[in-house]
């Protein structure tokens, strides 16, 4: 009877050595950082926290003129003159908000991301090297001169169309609102404001 008690001790008891002798081979020796990696982790830190204070101010001022947009804008204005003094309020503010947005945004494509420990360039994907910050900037420099001369010449010509009325200023001081407001949701699909990846 002792013999089979201890056969029986020793199948049960065997899975739980295993265990216990696999658990401690596959635990591996803690990776100790050379100062060189510990270096690159924190301004990798460094960069990101800067990063995420930038896209803090732009999301505060995205977020602001989305909800001025949704707000009924110059509820109070009696007539033609105090439409278009409100409007011309509205605009500044909005004008403010846009570029808040676009300075975080080309504040943070200008910074450069350090390098990794013996690397010269921080990025090498499958079609080349990444841009360079001043790569970057120049890009978004010539896409937002690009879509100023755009959003003049569409408000020039609600401009235009409206001319002969007294509502004309109201409509292009609309047009200048829905076209700031157009261009920040853009500028947030195209560079991640609201949902950064």
């Amino acid at each position: 009877m002792r013999p089979l008690i201890l056969a029986l001790a020793a199948i049960t008891l065997a899975p739980a050595a295993v265990l216990s002798q696999t658990a401690t081979s596959s635990q591996r020796p803690k990776k100790v950082l050379t100062p060189e990696q510990i270096r690159y982790q924190q301004a990798m830190k460094d960069y990101y926290a800067q990063i995420d204070k930038l896209r803090a101010v732009a999301l505060t001022a995205y977020n602001a003129e989305m909800a001025r947009e949704k707000a009924p804008e110059c509820p109070n204005a009696a007539n033609d003159v105090a439409i278009d003094q409100c409007l011309m309020r509205e605009n500044e503010i909005s004008v403010r908000n846009y570029k808040t947005v676009t300075q975080a945004v080309r504040a943070i494509l200008g910074m450069p991301m350090p390098a990794g420990p013996g690397e010269s360039n921080p990025f090498i994907g499958p079609t080349g090297p990444a841009a360079t910050p001043a790569m970057d900037t120049a890009a978004f420099d010539k896409a937002e001169a690009a879509w100023e001369v755009y959003a003049g010449s569409e408000c020039d010509a609600v401009d235009t169309y409206w001319r002969s009325g007294t509502i004309v200023n109201a409509m292009d001081g609309e047009c200048k609102l829905r076209m700031a407001r157009a261009r920040l949701r853009e500028l947030d699909e195209m560079y991640s404001i609201t949902h950064p990846r």
